[in-house]
């Protein structure tokens, strides 16, 4: 083979079943790929329940290592489509739990305080706001704790209520209610956050 050939060989475009189907056979060419591929992606996963770059960092580490311990027990074998949705959804749900289990272990989570349902008022939001994906992310920020886990586990995330209550150690109506505040929260901080936005124009 020609050192050209060669070289085109090597330049070849990697595709993710490609990759893949390297990790299984413990090949550090398509750990490297996938590394480098979803690495930006977790790490924004892990950044939403933990607030320390050093522990994001280690937590998105920790994540590669169970992605790829466990990637016999994921089906790569669908079409090239199929299979970035399903593998981003089967390493974003790792990257949750993991960060969960960070968190569990530092007992982060503190309760909330005991609010009547009845006793917040909801206002009406309208999509006539300029908020930048930046903005939103601040308002995310500034839900109580647990407030935030569970909104980015159920809306973000996609786990269903009985799996949050499992993950957290919470019953399924407590996983309800703390959705329910943390989308009241984030409906009255994005109202004020675009009262500020106007006074300002």
């Amino acid at each position: 083979m020609s050192i050209i050939q060669s070289y085109f060989k090597k330049e070849k475009q990697e595709t993710l079943k490609g990759a893949l189907e390297e990790c299984l056979r413990d090949r550090e060419q398509g750990k490297a790929f996938v590394y480098k591929k979803y690495y930006g992606y977790l790490m924004a996963i892990i950044i939403r329940y933990v607030k320390s770059d050093v522990d994001a960092e280690e937590l998105t580490n920790e994540s590669f290592i169970r992605i790829f311990r466990r990637l016999d027990s994921f089906n790569h074998l669908v079409e090239e489509e199929v299979l970035e949705k399903s593998f981003r959804s089967w390493i974003g749900r790792i990257a949750a739990n993991i960060s969960i289990d960070f968190l569990r272990s530092k007992k982060q989570m503190t309760s909330l305080e005991d609010v009547a349902e009845n006793s917040i008022h909801v206002p009406m939001v309208y999509n006539s706001s300029n908020l930048e994906v930046s903005d939103i992310m601040k308002l995310l920020d500034s839900l109580p704790e647990l407030q935030r886990i569970i909104f980015n586990l159920y809306e973000i995330e996609g786990f269903s209520h009985d799996e949050i209550a499992k993950q957290l150690l919470i019953p399924d109506s407590t996983s309800r209610t703390y959705l329910t505040r943390a989308k009241q929260k984030l409906r009255m901080l994005y109202l004020e956050q675009n009262k500020i936005r106007q006074e300002f124009k």
